[in-house]
């Protein structure tokens, strides 16, 4: 049995990168926004790229519609938006990831019923699932720099897991 410490400084280094990332999210919240909107534009634009790519080539075998296209297109215009003005338009992102938040977290509520009506034990947990997950997308939309302190703290949260996870690698292995 190999009794030596051994670490996976990987996840180590990773996890610090993501500690330090979460420190500056929360120092400055705004720049996130930024940033976030930035690579969603760069998201959007690479991704009509290819859609109008794909449109091009299999077209014809796939018998896609003009739709798919439209599609392509709109990807490009909100990609080139988001990248020529991300500060104008970094306030709209907190405002499309807190609509998701809310539609999801009724979703979630609704169907915490139709599971409790099934018999299922935690529908109470789904429930207030879904209440949380309703409420920080209201968060969102009233403070946009809660996305970022929200999202900051995710990372914060996944940095110091790796930082465990990578420390006691070896105490594991060795178990």
């Amino acid at each position: 049995m190999d009794m030596t410490k051994k670490h996976d400084w990987g996840l180590i280094i990773a996890g610090i990168l993501l500690v330090l990332c979460a420190l500056l999210f929360l120092i400055a919240p705004s720049l996130t926004l930024v940033t976030i909107t930035a690579i969603a534009g760069a998201a959007f634009l690479v991704s009509g790229i290819f859609d109008i790519a794909n449109y091009v080539r299999f077209r014809s075998t796939m018998s896609l519609s003009g739709w798919a296209l439209a599609y392509a297109i709109l990807d490009i215009i909100i990609g080139l938006m988001f990248l020529i003005h991300p500060l104008a338009f970094s306030a709209v992102i907190p405002w499309v990831v807190g609509a998701f938040f809310i539609v999801f977290g009724v979703f979630e509520a609704i169907a915490s019923f139709k599971i409790r009506n099934a018999g299922a034990q935690l529908w109470g947990w789904m429930l207030f699932s879904g209440i949380v997950s309703a409420l920080c997308g209201l968060t969102f939309f009233i403070v946009p720099a809660a996305f970022s302190i929200f999202l900051s703290v995710f990372i914060l949260m996944r940095g110091v897991s790796m930082l465990f996870y990578g420390w006691s690698t070896g105490r594991a292995m060795m178990v």
